[in-house]
């Protein structure tokens, strides 16, 4: 099997497009699963040394487009009036993820419906399954929207703040590469 390299996953674009972005997206994604479906259960369920095991890791990202997809899924009008719109210049792809990395860089870690708590007697299948699902999902809500609209309409990410929707793209496709290199040491 070839493992992608995180380089594999960031981009000198200024400006992704819709079709750039869905392409990226399922990429991202759908490596990930490559990599952990052949992963015994064990492995899959171990603590990766004093951090998220690679299920945890799953099922961090699937909370994290679970939770933008509804937010993509409410009417453009309510995310129009709820975010409003933002008042600084666009981040391109190095910006959202520069801004990421120094918030991470305070030491702040997930928090809320964000951390990963495992089910009684979880099932990989499932989690892996769910991950798919609201991936999928994500990278289809592209599609209800107009390169304009991904620029003009706003929602809120937990720690950067408000965001337009490509951006809030951006850092979703950046996140898969961010767990993947966890999700690596577990392997």
């Amino acid at each position: 099997m070839c493992v992608p390299m995180i380089s594999s996953f960031t981009f000198n674009i200024r400006i992704m497009t819709k079709p750039i972005l869905k392409e990226a997206l399922t990429t991202g994604f759908y490596s990930i699963v490559r990599q952990v479906e052949p992963i015994d259960e064990s492995t899959f369920f171990a603590p990766i040394g004093d951090k998220w095991s690679i299920a945890e890791n799953i099922l961090h990202l699937t909370q994290s487009a679970k939770s933008l997809n509804q937010g993509l899924a409410l009417p453009k009008e309510v995310l129009a009036e709820q975010f409003g719109k933002i008042d600084r210049a666009h981040f391109n792809y190095e910006a959202v993820v520069s801004n990421y990395l120094a918030i991470l860089s305070t030491g702040l870690k997930a928090r809320g419906a964000f951390v990963p708590e495992l089910p009684d007697n979880p099932s990989k299948t499932v989690l892996i399954s769910s991950f798919i699902k609201h991936h999928e999902a994500l990278a289809d809500f592209l599609d209800t929207f107009t390169e304009t609209e991904l620029d003009e309409l706003c929602i809120r990410h937990p720690v950067l703040k408000l965001l337009t929707l490509r951006e809030m793209y951006y850092f979703m496709h950046y996140h898969f590469g961010h767990h993947l290199i966890a999700i690596q040491k577990g392997i």
